[in-house]
């Protein structure tokens, strides 16, 4: 089928249209806040918030994730451009990422065009069904998708957005270059050095970018099949995808075989095992799909830890059946991959998308955003299918209004969902519980906003009542959460006394959890019981310490923390200097390249008058502060240290 890439003009305007129609639709989303994993990646970090015009400092927010080992530097970076220019404004982060997924969806259609033509299959069509006006209707389905509202307003998902960004301008470079190779013979450079140079930006904005190459290979096998003017470049194509998909696989079964313990051991931070996660992913895949084609609102939500974790075939029930459909459709999808190419491209670009975040690593169980790119090629496949059974009778003008009114019905969806993300955190909060009352999480936050609106509008006190019911909620949903425990502990302790059985389930659950994160609350109450009068004895505090340094799963940085915060709790409250000193000593040495525990040393030492001692720990603090972070930190502290002393 010929389709010339010069856009005509009477179809000119409506990839622009769709653009117009998603600002519309996300336009009342756009004026929300920040939201969950946004504060400790963006609001509150110190290297955001310190952000300067030396290399230095960009240096320090390229790596200020710790996400991950690579650190995500370009996310971080752009991060930090958009506070550099517009400060912290959840407004602007939110129209840069809306920008993004604009460039994203431009991306998808061109792809789709290209892609269109081999997937449409050789069967008699439709003549109104072209290449471009499947690329449109798939393109534009994926772009006003209401599942991509969280991957868009969410704005630490910009990460995502990024890595999906360079992910498809790979995809373009490498389909253009295929291209042009079936044309003139030429452009196998141009397609892979697009794919790995455009890779390497996906990785270092996000991990999953890594997957450019097998999203890469399912376009070969289903559109190109390694069609080459000359047998010499079916080779190479052929050699590269071993190097860069099967010999990695090869290499981690490899490991695997030789370290058999090493991912079990992995899911250690977690309260499910990887048999489990195996299961679970097997339904939660099927929930994917269905909240993929029928798209309702109220089925979506920052948070799904309402979902059930699988623990053997037929618990719940679904579990086998999702397992038995799953297999159902790869089977199906490869008997009918010669004659419909679409179906295999649709199953194959989804199940690749997941590979990595919905497998065997050992990462929570759901999240929406991760449909995000995943989604794109499923319903470019899906249309390609569907348009293949479309009548030759049908009228041109039906269908495209049908067309049309799907667009349209998605569009509302989109702006319903956004619409609730344009509220208060409040607002917001409230709707994810009445759509998840089962999500502890969900409880939580609700709890959360309850008591930051009441502290906006002076009514604190009664807003602290009305959350206490969220936070006990929240705890009994979920025994391996330390967030609501400590929530309903600080909350207690500063209107009155706290029952011994709320002090008792907090040691519990700090001894006990899993996942070194759920020590994060337990830091910021230590925070707070040194900075204001709290009803909690220095007995209660050492029991909760003890039990949270007891936790085998809390990691060395983490166990740091706790014996620094802990120390300045007593150097505040209970005015015992030396063992605060010896305490974060203790958590310098736990974490020695850590440089904030030097500047806290520093620190005590000047307020017991040990100006030498001070000058001392910043000097140690400087050798270990290499990224910058601390730097003006240091230097006003030098500022406070007598001339004699330096």
């Amino acid at each position: 089928m010929n389709d010339s890439p010069t856009l005509p003009a009477r179809t000119a305007w409506m990839l622009p249209a769709l653009a117009l129609l998603c600002v519309l639709a996300y336009l009342a989303g756009l004026t929300g806040g920040f939201q969950f994993d946004d504060y400790p990646n963006i609001v509150n970090n110190s290297a955001l918030l310190a952000i300067g015009h030396t290399s230095s400092d960009w240096l320090a927010i390229a790596l200020s994730s710790d996400t991950t080992a690579l650190r995500r530097p370009l996310s971080m970076l752009s991060f930090g451009l958009n506070v550099a220019w517009f400060g912290m404004s959840p407004l602007a982060f939110k129209l840069v990422n809306l920008l993004i997924h604009l460039l994203n969806v431009a991306l998808v259609y061109a792809i789709g065009r290209r892609l269109a033509v081999h997937l449409l299959g050789s069967s008699s069509r439709h003549p109104g069904i072209t290449a471009r006006n499947i690329a449109l209707l798939a393109a534009g389905l994926w772009l006003l998708h209401p599942l991509n509202v969280s991957g868009v307003l969410y704005v630490v998902q910009r990460m995502n957005e990024l890595s999906a960004l360079f992910t498809l301008a790979g995809l373009f470079s490498y389909t253009s270059g295929r291209e042009r190779m079936l044309r003139d013979g030429r452009g196998l450079g141009f397609a892979l050095g697009g794919l790995i140079g455009f890779g390497l930006l996906a990785v270092f904005s996000k991990e999953n970018g890594v997957l450019v190459v097998a999203y890469a290979l399912v376009i070969e096998a289903t559109c190109y099949r390694f069609a080459t003017p000359r047998h010499d470049q079916s080779t190479g194509l052929k050699a590269f995808f071993c190097l860069s998909v099967a010999l990695p696989i090869a290499l981690f079964l490899a490991y695997l075989a030789q370290h058999p313990h090493w991912l079990p051991n992995s899911y250690a931070v977690r309260d499910f095992t990887l048999y489990q996660r195996l299961l679970s992913e097997a339904r939660i895949l099927c929930d994917y799909l269905l909240w993929i084609f029928v798209p309702i609102p109220a089925w979506m939500g920052l948070f799904h830890d309402d979902i059930a974790t699988s623990t053997g075939l037929f618990s719940p029930w679904t579990t086998l059946l999702s397992i038995v459909f799953l297999i159902a459709l790869i089977a199906v999808a490869w008997k009918w991959r010669r004659s419909s190419p679409g179906l295999a491209f649709a199953v194959a670009w989804f199940l690749i998308g997941q590979s990595m975040e919905s497998t065997i690593l050992p990462l929570e169980l759901v999240f929406e955003h991760r449909n995000y790119l995943p989604m794109a090629g499923l319903l470019l496949g899906v249309v390609c299918l569907l348009a293949s059974w479309v009548p030759r009778q049908w009228p041109a003008r039906t269908l495209g209004m049908g067309c049309a009114a799907l667009l349209l019905g998605m569009a509302g969806l989109t702006a319903v969902r956004a619409a609730s993300w344009g509220g208060s955190a409040l607002s917001q909060a409230l709707v994810e519980v009445r759509h998840h009352p089962a999500s502890s999480r969900a409880q939580y936050e609700a709890g959360r906003a309850i008591v930051i609106d009441g502290a906006m509008k002076g009514t604190r006190a009664e807003a602290e009542q009305l959350a206490l019911p969220y936070f006990a909620r929240s705890a009994a949903l979920d025994k391996h959460q330390v967030y609501p425990a400590a929530s309903l502990v600080l909350l207690l302790a500063s209107r009155g006394e706290v029952p011994e059985s709320v002090i008792a389930d907090l040691a519990d659950r700090l001894r006990q959890t899993p996942n070194y994160v759920q020590a994060n609350p337990f830091l910021d109450m230590l925070i707070n019981a040194s900075q204001q009068e709290l009803s909690l004895s220095p007995s209660d505090m050492s029991r909760l310490v003890q039990a949270a340094l007891a936790n085998p799963h809390f990691i060395y940085s983490v166990r740091a923390m706790i014996l620094n915060n802990y120390g300045a709790y007593l150097f505040n409250v209970a005015h015992d200097q030396q063992a605060a000193i010896s305490l974060t000593a203790a958590a310098a040495a736990e974490d020695p390249r850590n440089p904030y525990f030097q500047l806290n040393l520093a620190k005590i030492a000047l307020a017991v008058g040990q100006p030498n001692e001070a000058t001392r720990h910043l000097a140690l603090a400087e050798q270990l502060n290499k990224a910058g972070l601390y730097d003006r930190q240091i230097e006003e502290m030098k500022s406070h240290i007598p001339s004699a002393a330096r």
